[in-house]
């Protein structure tokens, strides 16, 4: 096994704290398109919150934007690709980070699929996106293939070092 040297494990960190909070502005907060400010602002002046209704069915958004895709500029690709996308960092950051390595494969993509569930949670509540089950599950696809990333450089790197 590699010794993770302190040095890769500080960028790592570093990272992951960077990879938090543009995840927290992007998801959370919608920046850049003005969402929340938005969205407080009607608030303010008496609005009240559309909710859109939560979608628990499995794959029911994803098969129903895969067969809406002509291109891949198209939203509904866009939209099905940046959930995977949005988490890979996490599942390759996350093992960089993590003392403990047993279960190392199930502790990263059960923390990352809890993640987009709390995040799920937190749109529903403040009726700030759609709660979409079909998030959670591209979510945690994001962070499994992240995962991948991270094993193959793992390998590679004890290929190198002759570990």
């Amino acid at each position: 096994m590699i010794k993770r040297s302190e040095k890769i494990i500080k960028i790592a960190k570093i990272l992951f704290a960077i990879y938090i909070a543009a995840l927290i502005l992007v998801i959370i907060l919608k920046f850049p398109t003005g969402m929340v400010s938005s969205a407080i602002k009607y608030r303010m002046d008496g609005g009240n919150f559309g909710r859109v209704a939560p979608q628990f069915v499995p794959f029911k958004t994803i098969i129903s934007y895969v067969s809406q895709v002509q291109t891949v500029s198209d939203w509904f690709f866009e939209n099905l690709a940046c959930n995977i996308i949005m988490f890979m960092p996490y599942g390759f950051l996350v093992p960089m980070i993590i003392k403990k390595q047993k279960f190392l494969c199930f502790r990263v993509i059960v923390s990352g699929g809890f993640l987009s569930i709390l995040i799920e949670i937190f749109q529903y509540i403040t009726a700030l996106g759609v709660c979409d089950i079909d998030d959670v599950i591209l979510n945690t696809l994001g962070t499994a293939l992240g995962f991948g990333i991270y094993k193959i450089f793992y390998v590679i790197g004890q290929k190198s070092t002759g570990g």
